[in-house]
């Protein structure tokens, strides 16, 4: 603008900008007496000679602007200069307009000629490819930096491990530095009380940071949050809504930045810097930024949390499959034969780990008791509320023999241990071998199946309520006599719903076991018991309906 002010003998010279937003013509540089005073001050689109210039791209020489109808006195106001003649031409690169240059008042003449219009296109054009060159340096310098800063947080999410609980900080802190910001945080949303939590921060006070919970329903943040849009204020006094809440204890400057942080198109967070160490405001280069390492915080978040979930899934399978085993060692090893009695059990819970059980208590050479139990619900409550059902009866089988009482102190022990509504349904039978008399009682167990050899059945069961429902409850003892060749077929109600297809049908089920049995009355218990593992391991039936299956078979 000095060389066009010296070249062209005139009293001042002007470079004005395009604003690429609104259009206007802002005066970038301007030589003579009144530099101070009109640097700065705009010409509205369209406005003016200039602004009529910009949108023709064509240049103009107007020696006596009073005439001129286009003539935009505004900035003569403003400046208490008098402009007598100009100068207009336009900046093009490839047809893109880059801004006007102006030369005013010509000093050694009246008016300005066509030479002089030549010189002033020879400098705009110059003047224009400078301009243009340096924009693309700025860009490309700013591109290295995005790149960089991007570069260096992945670097940092890259050497943290899942458990390092200042990742996100570190994030804060190399962001921080490339921004040029003293101050930063980032907020998460917490699932469980649907508030914005703050997840890390930088440069804030330590007073802050203890406070885990900054964000009211009409802060920055959560207009942000909501309408998942980018917020760039350069005056926070004047640009937000007065019913805005901002923290403004302890920020140096007016501008601040917030961005969210999306996964999914769905908002899970914001990130927000302020205070930059130059006082300048923040601008597109740092939204460009901040929006492309939101992303990366989204990324490294949900990666944290699934790499911690998968963790602890497989801790969690390690565990169960440990409770399955103890669960599996629990359960007695029976004898292939007791006396002239033969024996066989299978138990297969539902899932990992159950709440059906067995068990064989040895009293005499003739006298020995069975018990098959099923424990309300399925998987590890019931697993583990079985393990106490099982104790407490086995210890009272130490204690009582009959039917009756056994199930009776049971009861009590187990109602006081009971929680959630838990409950277990108990079929027990007391043998005598030597009388051949099947003693037994029922805390609201399915019928069981004494299969006579003749092709018969007896379902035996008696009064009683499940345990652990009720306290202080009295339970029937009945007796059933068996002869040899008979079979006692003792299950959870899990064995006749998987033989009674897909509808569960129960009765069914309880006649295809019969069925069955009776087919296997001249072999063993095993066999029978071996045939039935592969019909409930062949089973159809949808896992989430499926039962526990437990069977108990004994052949006289």
């Amino acid at each position: 603008m000095e060389l066009a002010k010296n070249l062209l003998s005139c009293e001042a010279s002007s470079l004005l900008l395009t604003d690429l937003k609104s259009g206007d013509l802002i005066f970038n540089t301007v030589t003579g007496d009144k530099q101070k005073i009109i640097q700065g001050e705009r010409i509205p689109k369209g406005k003016g000679i200039a602004g009529e210039v910009a949108l023709s791209g064509k240049s103009v020489i107007v020696n006596d602007v009073r005439k001129d109808k286009r003539f935009f006195e505004e900035i003569d106001k403003k400046s208490n200069f008098v402009t007598r003649n100009v100068i207009c031409v336009p900046m093009l690169i490839q047809d893109d307009l880059v801004g006007v240059l102006e030369i005013v008042n010509t000093i050694q003449k009246d008016h300005f000629d066509d030479s002089d219009m030549l010189k002033a296109d020879l400098i705009a054009e110059h003047a224009a490819i400078a301009i243009d060159s340096r924009r693309l340096q700025d860009e490309m310098s700013r591109r290295m930096d995005e790149l960089s800063a991007l570069y260096e947080v992945s670097q940092t999410i890259s050497f943290s491990n899942i458990y390092d609980e200042n990742i996100f900080f570190n994030i804060l802190k190399t962001l921080s530095r490339f921004i040029g910001a003293e101050k930063s945080s980032i907020f998460i949303l917490d699932n469980t009380t649907q508030k914005l939590q703050l997840k890390a921060s930088y440069g804030l006070s330590a007073t802050i940071n203890q406070d885990n919970c900054l964000i009211t329903n009409n802060s920055v943040s959560t207009l942000v949050f909501k309408s998942k849009d980018p917020m760039i204020v350069t005056d926070i006094n004047e640009e937000l809504p007065p019913n805005v809440l901002t923290h403004k204890k302890g920020y140096k400057t007016k501008s601040f930045i917030s961005v969210p942080v999306i996964h999914k198109t769905k908002a899970i967070g914001v990130l927000n810097m302020a205070d930059k160490k130059n006082k300048s405001i923040f601008d597109s280069f740092d939204l460009r930024v901040l929006s492309t390492v939101g992303n990366l915080i989204s990324d490294t978040y949900f990666n944290i949390e699934n790499q911690k979930y998968q963790i602890d899934r497989k801790r969690l399978e390690r565990e169960i499959d440990i409770a399955a085993e103890i669960q599996r060692k629990i359960l007695p090893s029976i004898p292939s034969n007791y006396g002239k009695h033969q024996l066989a059990a299978f138990n297969h819970p539902a899932k990992v780990v159950g709440g059906d059980f067995y068990d064989f208590v040895k009293f005499d050479e003739n006298k020995y008791g069975v018990i098959v139990a099923d424990v309300s619900g399925k998987g590890i409550p019931a697993a583990m509320f079985m393990g106490t059902a099982r104790n407490i009866v086995r210890a009272e089988t130490r204690i009582h023999t009959a039917p009756s009482m056994l199930l009776k102190e049971s009861n009590e022990l187990i109602y006081n241990d009971s929680e959630h509504g838990m409950y277990v349904t108990l079929f027990y039978a007391l043998i005598d071998s030597h009388n051949k008399i099947i003693t037994y009682g029922s805390a609201g167990h399915n019928n069981q199946i004494l299969l006579k050899k003749t092709g018969e059945h007896i379902k035996l069961n008696s009064k009683g309520k499940p345990l652990g429902i009720f306290s202080q409850m009295k339970y029937e003892e009945k007796i059933a006599l068996y002869e040899e060749g008979d079979i006692l077929l003792l299950f959870t109600d899990g064995v006749s719903e998987c033989l009674g297809g897909i509808d569960l049908d129960i009765e069914l089920g309880e006649r295809r076991l019969i069925e069955t049995a009776v087919k296997f009355l001249d072999k063993t218990p095993s066999e029978l018991v071996s045939h039935l593992k592969i019909t409930f391991e062949n089973s159809e039936m949808d896992d989430k309906y499926r039962d526990d299956f437990t069977i108990f078979v004994i052949k006289f």
